[in-house]
């Protein structure tokens, strides 16, 4: 009985609405995130000022959805997933003004749950990933007969792998920036950490609330099943610091042909493109020149 109450709480906790300003808010210049934050807001302030227009779709389930579109009079679009309770715009503005310079247009939506768009749960990808479907279908209605880029960071990483076995008109290439894996071993990890007893049994029961509320199991969402059926050249990147070598061999293996691996050395969990800028953004090129044109 107190498992279960236990795993709506844990439920709750972890797909519940959430606060995005909290995301990449301003820190201290003491702190070890200071020089990343500063690049965020920056790099916010700047995006800002270029030409963008609100974006909308309706997902299967009936929210509205919106996004940030920054046209660049181009045919190339790069469609930006966001991670888990963050602040899509904050996220993407020092990524997406590369994208801009790189003459792209750039597409970030708020992904349901978060900011401007709609929903009351996150469903860590398992709804998302239908939903970014719909984002590449307003993109060809914009731009016909264009490239599309899906690239993705943390929670929207995952978003993309598994993306990656759906076929999806004038979608081109991905890339996953410290994708999550599997949301089984999310609830798993974070029940061990919350709950000292029974944390196993817990997790077992908010995964079978999140089955029912989202009508899917979570068994589908494992990244190394999912990119065996890769349909698209897929870089993978990540911090050493995150220690994913070994998760993306294995990965790579079970996608060999279409795989690329970049770790960046001496960061942490996405903030590679900030502390490896000229590394991160030339394989980036490379990738993009060998399957944009």
């Amino acid at each position: 009985m107190f498992e279960k109450i236990k795993a709506n709480v844990l439920f709750n906790k972890l797909l519940k609405r959430p606060d995005i300003n909290k995301a990449y808010a301003m820190v201290p210049p003491s702190d070890s995130w200071y020089d990343t934050i500063q690049k965020v807001h920056n790099s916010l302030t700047e995006i800002q000022t270029r030409p963008h227009q609100t974006l909308e779709v309706t997902s299967r389930d009936n929210l509205k959805l919106r996004g940030i579109y920054y046209p660049n009079n181009s045919d190339v679009t790069v469609i930006c997933a966001h991670g888990y309770t963050s602040h899509a715009e904050r996220e993407w503005a020092f990524p997406g003004l590369f994208y801009l310079s790189m003459g792209y247009n750039v597409l970030i939506p708020y992904q349901r749950a978060h900011g401007l768009s709609e929903g009351k749960y996150l469903s860590f990808g398992a709804l998302e990933h239908i939903d970014m479907v719909d984002w590449v279908k307003k993109i060809n209605g914009l731009t016909p007969d264009g490239k599309i880029v899906i690239h993705g960071l943390s929670m929207g990483g995952g978003i993309v792998l598994d993306l990656s076995k759906i076929e999806m008109e004038n979608v081109k290439c991905l890339i996953a920036d410290a994708p999550s894996i599997s949301i089984e071993q999310f609830f798993k990890n974070v029940s061990k950490e919350v709950f000292q007893k029974n944390s196993e049994k817990i997790a077992s029961y908010a995964i079978k609330r999140f089955q029912k509320e989202f009508g899917c199991a979570v068994g589908d969402f494992e990244a190394v099943k999912i990119v065996s059926a890769c349909r698209y050249p897929l870089l993978l990147s990540a911090g050493s610091n995150e220690h994913q070598e070994e998760l993306f061999e294995t990965i790579q293996k079970a996608n060999p042909n279409q795989t690329e691996i970049i770790i960046l050395q001496g960061c942490n969990h996405g903030n590679g493109m900030y502390k490896q800028t000229e590394l991160y953004q030339t394989k980036i090129k490379e990738f993009l020149q060998n399957h944009l044109h």
